[in-house]
């Protein structure tokens, strides 16, 4: 999986919509991109910001 590849599924990724295989290729992708795993880690804060500030939307967590 590309690096593009990988940022364009964050999103999904975090959200826990992406199928279990297509979830685990993306996985070992941030395991050894240490670029791709910044972009998961700010995505993964502007999402606990966002959720954080509106009580009323349901938070959702990747396991």
């Amino acid at each position: 999986m590309t690096c593009r590849e990988t940022v364009r599924l964050i999103c999904e990724y975090l959200e826990g919509r992406l199928s279990p295989s297509v979830a685990a290729v993306v996985s070992r992708h941030l395991e050894c991109c240490a670029n791709c795993h910044l972009v998961l880690e700010a995505a993964q804060q502007t999402l606990d910001v966002y959720f954080d500030d509106h009580p009323d939307v349901q938070k959702i967590r990747v396991a």
